[in-house]
C-alpha cells in the first residue's frame, strides 16, 4: 500500500464531485440483479474473492434474497436460486 499526502483543496474537490452509491448500497444492488440473472464476478486474488464473499454472504442474510453464491478460486458465481436462513443456535457448554 502506497501512502501519499494530497492538498485540503483537492480533496475537498474531490468529496464534492463524487459520484453518488447506489441507493441500496452496492451488494444489495448486486444480490436484487443476481435473483433474476447469473453473474460471474472475477478478482485479481483469492483472498478479494473471499472478502467480498463473506460481504455478500452478511447481505444476503440481511435481504433474505433468493439467491446462491459459490466461489471457485477467485471467481464468484451468483445466480437464481433458493435461499433457507438457519437459524443460529447456542452452543452448550
Amino acid at each position: 500500500m502506497e501512502v501519499s499526502k494530497i492538498s485540503i483543496e483537492e480533496f475537498q474537490t474531490l468529496v464534492t464531485t463524487g459520484s453518488r452509491r447506489a441507493p441500496y448500497g452496492q451488494n444489495q444492488s448486486l444480490l436484487k440483479k443476481a435473483e433474476s440473472e447469473p453473474m460471474k464476478l472475477e478478482f485479481p486474488d483469492e483472498k478479494k474473492a473471499v472478502s467480498k464473499l463473506t460481504a455478500l454472504y452478511v447481505v444476503r442474510r440481511k435481504m433474505d434474497a433468493q439467491v446462491k453464491i459459490l466461489r471457485r478460486a477467485n471467481i464468484l458465481y451468483i445466480g437464481p436460486g433458493e435461499y433457507v436462513p438457519t437459524l443460529r443456535k447456542t452452543r452448550k457448554k
